[in-house]
């Protein structure tokens, strides 16, 4: 008779009535609800420094590349205007060069017309060589304020990119100048951006220069302008070799320079710069 009362059962066979007012789930006891739930294996990803909860990180330079911040939670830019601009400047600088050596025989005739009869009757060379000197004056303040934001930026992630302001006194450190501005700028751009356009850049655009001033020195040095005579006719007529290499160099050193700005601009943002 015991066997068969339904009162008599086992506990652990009855079920739980629900009631709607116990707070659980209809098939869920209180010790159930007691235990503790497994936590979640995935923590909560923490927003961007400056970015409000849940909303994506802007993008900068190629697409899908997240936008730096300063240890100060500061959103980084590149300086990508200043770069534009230093290229525009040196750009025009290299193609006046052309013009100027495009005109260097007449600098010869112009000369020699000197010494014959003491008279000029015409302009020395391209009158666009007026502007080299304001543009290469131009092209040096862009480089040094280029190159500051970049430091900028690197000092803002934690990083000592150097010497400070070598892109402004480098250049007139005699003989330690040739290795001073090149060394800043890789300190500054980063070991991301490639070595070998900035020493492409740098080596043209020093024996682009060295091959001007030599053209300089064969006027000086093939004339004597106290007896109005050509000493040295052969090297005379050198000044229109070494002004059309300096202008060829110029260009080449351009181009090296625009892969050069165009990867700083972006890659010193880099954290493993």
């Amino acid at each position: 008779m015991t066997e068969n009362d339904p009162f008599l059962n086992k506990p652990a066979e009855q079920q739980p009535k629900y009631h709607p007012a116990s707070g659980l789930n209809p098939g869920q006891s209180h010790e159930g609800a007691l235990e503790p739930k497994p936590a979640d294996p995935t923590p909560p990803q923490q927003p961007a420094p400056g970015m409000i909860a849940g909303a994506a990180a802007p993008t900068y330079g190629a697409p899908g590349q997240q936008t730096p911040f300063s240890q100060r939670g500061e959103p980084l830019e590149p300086p990508t205007a200043l770069g534009n601009s230093l290229l525009a400047v040196m750009g025009v600088n290299a193609l006046i060069g052309l013009a100027v050596a495009a005109s260097a025989g007449d600098v010869i005739d112009l000369i020699t017309e000197y010494v014959e009869t003491g008279t000029v009757t015409g302009s020395t060379g391209s009158p666009l060589g007026s502007l080299t000197f304001p543009l290469t004056v131009a092209s040096y303040v862009l480089y040094g304020m280029w190159m500051m934001r970049m430091r900028r930026n690197r000092k803002a992630m934690g990083d000592r990119p150097g010497l400070p302001g070598v892109e402004w006194w480098g250049w007139f450190v005699p003989f330690a100048g040739v290795v001073l501005v090149p060394w800043g700028a890789r300190k500054v751009a980063g070991r991301t951006t490639s070595l070998a356009l900035l020493l492409g850049w740098w080596l043209t655009f020093m024996v682009s220069n060295i091959a001007a001033t030599t053209g300089i020195f064969a006027i000086l040095g093939s004339v004597d302008f106290d007896s109005n005579e050509i000493t040295d006719a052969a090297l005379l007529n050198s000044y229109t070799d070494y002004v059309w290499a300096s202008a060829v160099l110029m260009v080449i050193s351009w181009a090296f320079l625009f892969g050069f700005v165009r990867q700083a601009t972006t890659r010193h943002l880099d954290r493993q710069a």
